[in-house]
């Protein structure tokens, strides 16, 4: 989890997810909200390269911003990270990964085969959080997949939760 990452996540858990955010986190939600590139097509640039399903999307302010996306490979025994230009959507980078603690309880075929991915997963959200999807991830959700997306849209940041079957819940 990144630092953007963990404030978010920490400001959700204390209840201030609507709330503005300031500093290097609001920079990087705005950076993310503003990217001619959109996480959607971040996600399927580097899928596209890599031929397998992505896991998780981010967008890091480093480096003059960049979508990062962590996609599990085809035959599912290989995690790499993609770096995705915000206004050009080219993947300008890719990096292995270790695999994360979500793949020893969830097993890489469980999300593979999964009825809803990440890509229809992002679309829900964005729906129910009126907004535009700023990361996503996926989590177990008992032995089947689950995304946990934030959308950020007039009224703040929001957590949304989507289910194996593609149903979106405000958190």
């Amino acid at each position: 989890m990144t630092k953007s990452s963990f404030i978010l996540a920490s400001l959700f858990a204390a209840g201030v997810a609507a709330a503005p955010l300031s500093g290097a986190l609001a920079d990087s939600t705005e950076m993310a909200k503003n990217a001619k590139v959109s996480l959607v097509q971040a996600l399927e640039a580097a899928e596209a390269k890599s031929g397998g399903k992505a896991t998780e999307v981010e967008f890091e302010d480093d480096n003059g911003g960049r979508w990062e996306v962590k996609v599990l490979s085809s035959g599912g025994d290989k995690l790499t990270e993609y770096y995705v230009d915000p206004n050009s959507g080219q993947v300008t980078g890719e990096e292995e990964q270790t695999f994360e603690k979500y793949f020893t309880m969830l097993k890489p075929e469980a999300f593979q085969k999964a009825s809803t991915q990440l890509k229809d997963a992002i679309a829900a959200a964005e729906t129910a959080g009126n907004g535009k999807a700023i990361d996503a991830e996926v989590e177990r959700e008992g032995e089947t997949v689950a995304y946990e997306i934030h959308v950020a849209g007039a009224d703040g940041t929001k957590e949304v939760n989507v289910d194996a079957n593609g149903k979106a819940v405000l958190d």
